[in-house]
């Protein structure tokens, strides 16, 4: 005995046989499950269309001028680009505050406010306002687009311009913010920078006043004080040996023992030796004065010497008995005492100056040492001094750059369209919805049929039994429906053509309603 095919398995098999008059009987027989779903889909749709209230969109552009003044010849101190600076403005332009503002001032959004609240109202006009940079051929055109969708169209271009003058305004205040911002850090960077150079100019003269002969360029004064010094000291050295043998040749004449001779046995030896001791006067002068190495110094030594060569040859028989004295002689005395007091100042004046040159060459061996002390804060100084050129450099710059923005002279916004009243509204297009829910309706209804038509296993003509008995049909009897099951069955189809009208305008409705809360 063969198995039945199942139901499944027979219908999809029936949907692969199935030709287009049998697609036709299809829809004559599922036609009430295709039409009531397609007719509600298409009500839901057109009520909702026509319930949604109209949006108007307004939209003003703004042109970002460039800089009259050539960035050349004058450096803008706002160095952000276009996109962030009109996005930070956009956060500020839309911050809860100034909004609720613009909807107190205009009445925007009653039924919300009255209902959701201020808050609510403020983040419905959020989503309304947008921002975007207008393109021309492919690339971002240096302006942007400003729009904002409402219900009124008066007071959608009255939002959309109150809203572009205030992104004009930001945008000079963040600009004026900017450069005057960099002109005060600026400032107070160079006073900062002034105070330390004051500072190290202050450590720099302490060190100088208090090694004022060790530092690192007197090396050289040192070096010539000590060598003048040692010329001196060679000088008084020179001048104290020719003092103490001056000394020397006096002593010898006042250390020597002249006779006593009688005054009547002739002048001739009191005469000799007063020439003697005339020569060793003058002899002294000529030394004090020439030094021992003169031509006259030296002739006079020579005369000397011979004067007394010729004394110590006079014959002694000639001479009387001498009695030896001591010759005492004022003049040479007194050339003595000055003599004396002449080399002890030399001896002081010669201490004195080696001791200064002790102390010049000691500062010299400290060089070294505060060198490297003044090294360190004179580099500071300098690095100091270099930031202070380049912070006035800056400033100049900065102060340019703010008369700059004072005089509108650099990039600003210009409004190069201006928002107008809209004739017509920018959403719901109602002609696309109604297109959308009748097309949305046929695929929605062909659907319900056709699902129908696949859960129905009962068999529909003789085709079918044959396929499914596996023995030829002799004949075939048709439903006969009476009067009253054609009365009920219209009845009912009506019933269900109301109820699926009534549905089906609820559902638009509310439709709509929730379209209308969530935009």
């Amino acid at each position: 005995m063969s198995s039945t095919p199942t139901p499944t398995g027979t219908t999809a098999q029936k949907f692969g046989e199935m030709g287009l008059s049998d697609y036709i009987s299809l829809m004559k027989r599922r036609k009430f499950w295709f039409i009531f779903p397609a007719i509600a889909v298409m009500i839901t749709t057109a009520v909702a269309a026509w319930k949604l209230p109209n949006i108007y969109r307004c939209e003003a552009i703004i042109l970002v001028q460039p800089q009259k003044v050539p960035a050349s010849f004058v450096s803008s101190t706002v160095t952000t680009g276009m996109s962030d600076r009109i996005a930070t403005i956009y956060q500020q332009v839309v911050s809860p505050s100034r909004l609720k503002r613009i909807i107190d001032s205009l009445g925007l959004y009653p039924d919300i406010r009255k209902r959701d609240g201020e808050q609510e109202a403020v983040m419905v006009m959020t989503k309304a306002v947008n921002v975007e940079q207008v393109t021309a051929m492919g690339a971002n055109a240096p302006a942007f687009r400003i729009s904002y969708k409402g219900r009124n169209p008066a007071q959608a271009a009255q939002v959309t311009n109150q809203l572009t003058a205030m992104f004009i305004e930001e945008n000079l205040k963040v600009r004026e913010e900017q450069s005057y911002g960099t002109s005060d850090f600026i400032e107070g960077e160079l006073k900062k920078v002034e105070q330390q150079l004051e500072q190290k100019d202050q450590e720099l003269s302490q060190i100088r006043a208090r090694y004022g002969q060790d530092l690192p360029e007197s090396g050289q004064f040192h070096l010539q004080e000590a060598a003048a010094l040692g010329q001196q000291l060679h000088a008084v050295q020179e001048k104290l040996a020719q003092d103490q043998q001056q000394k020397a040749d006096l002593q010898s004449l006042t250390g020597t023992t002249a006779p006593t001779v009688d005054l009547d046995l002739g002048a001739s030896q009191s005469g000799g030796a007063s020439q003697t001791e005339e020569l060793q006067t003058k002899l002294n002068s000529l030394r004090s004065r020439y030094g021992p190495n003169h031509p006259d110094v030296r002739k006079m030594q020579a005369q000397l010497d011979q004067a007394r060569a010729s004394e110590g040859d006079t014959p002694a028989s000639n001479a009387a008995p001498p009695t030896t004295r001591k010759v005492h002689n004022p003049v040479i005395e007194a050339q003595l005492e000055q003599l004396d007091d002449d080399i002890d100042k030399q001896k002081e004046r010669a201490t004195q100056l080696q001791g200064a040159m002790k102390q010049q060459l000691s500062s010299l061996q400290g060089i070294p040492e505060y060198r490297e002390k003044i090294g360190v804060v004179q580099r500071d100084y300098d690095a100091l001094q270099g930031r202070y050129r380049s912070l006035l450099d800056k400033k100049m710059t900065a102060e340019t750059a703010t008369s700059l923005e004072n005089r509108e002279k650099s990039e600003r916004f210009v409004i190069l369209d201006s928002a107008q009243i809209p004739e017509r509204p920018y959403s719901p297009n109602r002609p696309l919805m109604m297109i959308g829910g009748a097309l949305l309706g046929i695929l929605v209804g062909i659907g319900v049929a056709l699902g129908r038509e696949v859960m129905d296993d009962s068999v529909r003509n003789e085709r079918e039994a044959e396929r499914i008995l596996g023995v030829p049909v002799l004949t075939a009897v048709p439903e006969i429906l009476t009067v009253q099951q054609l009365l009920q069955s219209a009845w009912r189809i009506g019933g269900v053509a109301v109820a699926t009208v009534l549905v089906a305008v609820a559902a638009g409705l509310q439709l709509s309603y929730i379209s209308e809360r969530m935009f």
